[in-house]
């Protein structure tokens, strides 16, 4: 029996990046690589050609029957148990899964000889640890896989989902984008509505409202019920409103600003100095004489200024 369910592997695939490809991309010579650098031994040799042919086939059943009994027998190779941690995960038993991955990964970390699976390992890996919800152990495998691995719109998607559960909104967006930039052709519209989604409330918290109205009006043009982006989009909305409207004010602060500063009319004194008289020109004379002085005659050489003189003396008493 082919894949149980054609469906649900085409959509993991889509969603999580590598499944499908791991599935597509292990050729025939994976067996000549195990007999002349694996684990090989005549006692599981024949179940685990068996295994790698029905692998190949994207044949997961006949695979993961095959592949086990050769464990069983006590056959401890990389590709064996990288191959069953893949079955496994498109089988719908993640946690099987990444106990095959554990094991992969340790026995491909000791081959003398470089294989793919080396690099793959680390989207592999992050992949199901990520659909297990550990998502602290999967985020160094994945930001390693997004660095050495193949480009895909899952990958892209999952390390900026990481990024953002971090509240790193900066990595998160620009991994969003990445994955937005890939072939999306293939992907079912349910999952990319999610990611438009996932990828709008990024840019709502970078406060980048043209940009989450873009996306939200993508979701919503796939699910015009999609209450969660209906949301999000007033909210953006507003955003956007509030913005024109603060520009609109202060434009026009602007130009009122700008019509004032041309004229720049004089002040009047203030009232009290507005009351003092006018003051003579050359030297400023007092107009009040001080206490204990008179006005001096006029002579010839002397021009009536005024000189300090004694006061009278008080009167006798009566």
């Amino acid at each position: 029996m082919r894949l149980p369910c054609l469906k649900f592997f085409l959509v993991l695939g889509l969603l999580v990046g590598l499944t499908g490809r791991a599935l597509a991309q292990a050729p025939s010579e994976d067996f000549e690589f195990y007999k002349k650098y694996g684990h090989h031994s005549k006692q599981w040799d024949d179940y685990v050609k068996q295994g790698f042919d029905a692998y190949d086939q994207q044949n997961c059943d006949q695979a993961l029957t095959a592949l086990k009994q050769a464990v069983a027998a006590q056959c401890q190779d990389a590709l064996v148990y990288y191959k069953l941690a893949v079955c496994s995960e498109v089988q719908g038993t993640p946690y099987t899964a990444l106990q095959y991955y554990q094991l992969a990964e340790e026995k491909l970390g000791k081959l003398e000889v470089l294989h793919r699976y080396q690099k793959d390992i680390f989207e592999s890996y992050g992949r199901a640890l990520f659909q297990a919800k550990r998502f602290d152990e999967a985020f160094p495998y994945l930001v390693r896989a997004a660095a050495v691995g193949t480009p895909s719109f899952g990958l892209y998607y999952m390390v900026g989902f990481l990024y953002a559960k971090k509240n790193d909104t900066k990595a998160a967006a620009e991994f969003f984008d990445k994955a937005l930039s890939q072939d999306t052709s293939k992907a079912p519209p349910s999952i990319l509505a999610l990611v438009y989604r996932e990828v709008a409330k990024t840019y709502l918290r970078d406060k980048n409202y043209d940009k989450a109205n873009e996306l939200l009006g993508k979701v919503l043009a796939i699910n015009p019920n999609d209450q969660e982006a209906i949301q999000l989009r007033n909210q953006a909305s507003n955003a956007l409103s509030q913005q024109s409207i603060l520009q609109m004010i202060q434009s026009a602060e602007g130009q009122v600003s700008g019509n004032s500063s041309g004229t720049n009319p004089s002040k009047p004194p203030p009232p009290a100095a507005a009351k003092l008289p006018p003051l003579d020109s050359g030297t400023a004379k007092d107009p009040t004489p001080p206490l204990g002085t008179v006005q001096g005659p006029a002579s010839p050489g002397n021009s009536g200024g005024t000189t300090l003189q004694p006061l009278p003396p008080p009167p006798p008493p009566k």
